[in-house]
């Protein structure tokens, strides 16, 4: 059974989980980065001999807001499939049932679910430093728990996973970036942003209607040369880190 890692991960969390869950069921596993732009424009088919690991974090207890679905261009045939979804201690909301039933009504045929704690997109004292070598090896624990069910041929209709209907609303949540003096030109900021939304030739200019919110272009500065225009990290901050700080160790 070829073996299929599918993610979107700006910082890289859902990314980690989804391959080792994929990689602790077949070494020969695959990836399919759909972070970059390029890849969710390609279509990308499974067959029911394939098994494909879902990946993607949490934005506001919902799948990321993009201007097509994360997952629309990815087509099953009664595939079976594993959905992750990461989030930063707050709450997943409705997300995990969104790509349940995105990804079913595209003919995958859920097996598992899980939802996995991951750094926090805003602050690294909400699951900061997650996932760890302990995340990790339960994630492999779970891929193996996971994949005996495909042996027994689990009717999807009893994947019951956290969510309500209807889903919570979609927002659009800009978290604006820009340069300091420390910038040096090199421009892994514009390519990292995975809807293209720092200017490739002027580094500052955000576009805030394609701005997701992710951070990507923040933490993936080699020289640290990018800060949150305005007080919104601040006032976000503040919200969540006494409330949350903490509650899953």
């Amino acid at each position: 059974m070829k073996t299929t890692a599918v993610y979107f991960s700006p910082t890289r969390g859902s990314a980690k989980y989804a391959i080792e869950i994929a990689k602790a069921i077949s070494e020969d596993f695959e990836e399919i980065d759909l972070t970059r732009p390029e890849n969710r424009s390609r279509e990308y088919r499974f067959s029911a001999d394939d098994l494909v690991v879902f990946g993607a974090p949490v934005y506001g207890g919902k799948l990321p807001l993009l201007d097509q679905p994360l997952f629309g261009n990815i087509l099953g045939d009664n595939t079976p499939a594993i959905f992750t979804v990461t989030y930063g201690n707050r709450e997943i909301d409705d997300a995990l049932l969104e790509m349940q039933e995105f990804c079913e009504n595209k003919g995958f045929r859920g097996i598992a679910a899980a939802a996995l704690l991951a750094e926090h997109t805003y602050s690294d004292k909400l699951a900061g430093g997650r996932p760890d070598k302990d995340d990790l090896r339960q994630a492999r624990e779970f891929a193996s728990k996971a994949v005996a069910l495909l042996n027994i041929h689990i009717d999807s209709s009893k994947l019951h996973v956290p969510g309500n209907k209807p889903y919570r609303e979609s927002r659009h949540m800009p978290m604006l970036t820009t340069t300091t003096d420390k910038c040096i030109g090199c421009g892994s900021c514009s390519r990292v942003c995975p809807v293209g939304a720092i200017c490739a030739e002027d580094f500052a200019k955000v576009d805030e209607t394609k701005c997701i919110g992710c951070l990507a272009c923040l933490k993936g500065c080699p020289a640290n040369a990018r800060k949150v225009a305005g007080p919104d990290l601040d006032i976000v901050r503040n919200k969540l880190e006494p409330a949350l700080a903490g509650i899953h160790k």
